[in-house]
């Protein structure tokens, strides 16, 4: 493999496999419990709260947004029990009119708000953005004995790493 394959594609392949390891075990528990819905239903009501927080601090720090979403996920969370209580209807139905109704929402306001051209866009906050991870100091797989270009790499393969190990479950225990 050529020198750029540890700088431009090994951490976002790290990260991208953390993630996908980070949500295997969620993602079983919701399926098990029928709610596999949830999982795709909470990546879209975030997007209002991300736009909102944006829009109320000037910021796009990985803290703010992170306020933002979770506010949006816990109001969506709260409205979907309140459609479901008052109407009777299926959770997953409750779900759906909540989703979509709040993706909507958060398009509305990107748009309209201006926000679009700061960089904040539906699909990066949908998706995300895995080919902006790149290790700048990373020269080839010799970087990964060097301590100095470790201490460069992405935060977030730190930070999912972390989440992977404390959501995935010990098997010491089975």
């Amino acid at each position: 493999m050529g020198s750029e394959f540890v700088p431009f594609t090994l951490p976002p392949l790290v990260i991208a496999t953390l993630a996908a390891l980070a949500c295997a075990a969620p993602g079983n528990f919701l399926l098990l419990r029928r709610q596999s819905m949830l999982g795709d239903a909470m990546s879209h009501v975030v997007l209002p709260g991300i736009v909102a927080a944006f829009l109320l601090t000037g910021s796009a720090s990985p803290s703010v947004m992170l306020l933002g979403a979770l506010a949006a996920a816990a109001f969506s969370a709260a409205l979907i029990e309140s459609i479901r209580r008052a109407t009777g209807a299926d959770p997953g139905a409750a779900m759906g009119v909540t989703f979509t109704a709040m993706f909507a929402a958060g398009v509305l306001l990107l748009e309209t708000s201006g926000a679009a051209a700061v960089h904040l866009d539906v699909e990066h906050a949908l998706y995300g953005t895995l080919e902006s991870l790149i290790w700048i100091d990373a020269t080839g797989w010799s970087s990964l004995l060097d301590p100095a270009a470790l201490a460069t790499l992405p935060t977030e393969l730190f930070l999912l790493a972390a989440i992977a190990t404390a959501i995935l479950p010990d098997h010491r225990d089975l």
